[in-house]
């Protein structure tokens, strides 16, 4: 509980957060293969609750920072360097530590089709102090629906 001081006393104040009741966010994981509308979900949510604060994290959003930082190029999966993953996945992490403390929402809109490392991802937020969890599934789109015709 936090403390107030007046006129030389000390009030202790009960609706103040004390710091063992620190707020975390709530974590929504995304669910779905690429271009099922993940992303665009992620960033609508956004729009459509401005008073929330609503961080969207995105791994293909880092690689992209890093390919264009490490070569001074657009990023082309064609000039991926599989080796930059575990930089990649240090720059997660360390998103992931200064969002929880910054947001209301935390969107992690990546693929998450593995329940065993969905499950390794959701303890690790525990071990943070996280509590709050959902799963937003998104169906796969017929090939048809995500190419350009004619």
């Amino acid at each position: 509980m936090s403390e107030l001081k007046q006129k030389g006393k000390t009030k202790v104040d009960a609706t103040a957060p004390s710091v063992d009741q620190e707020k975390f966010p709530l974590v929504i994981f995304t669910v779905g293969t690429a271009a099922s509308g993940k992303s665009s979900w992620a960033i609508s949510m956004q729009a459509k609750h401005p008073a929330l604060r609503i961080i969207i994290l995105e791994r293909d959003m880092i690689r992209v920072a890093l390919q264009e930082a490490e070569t001074g190029q657009p990023f082309s999966w064609g000039e991926w360097n599989p080796a930059w993953e575990s930089k990649v996945q240090w720059l997660w992490e360390q998103r992931v530590h200064d969002a929880v403390k910054q947001c209301d929402v935390l969107i992690m809109a990546d693929t998450h089709l593995d329940a065993v490392e969905l499950q390794k991802k959701a303890t690790w937020l525990r071990e943070l102090g996280v509590t709050d969890f959902t799963l937003k599934y998104f169906q796969a789109l017929p090939l048809t629906d995500t190419c350009r015709v004619g």
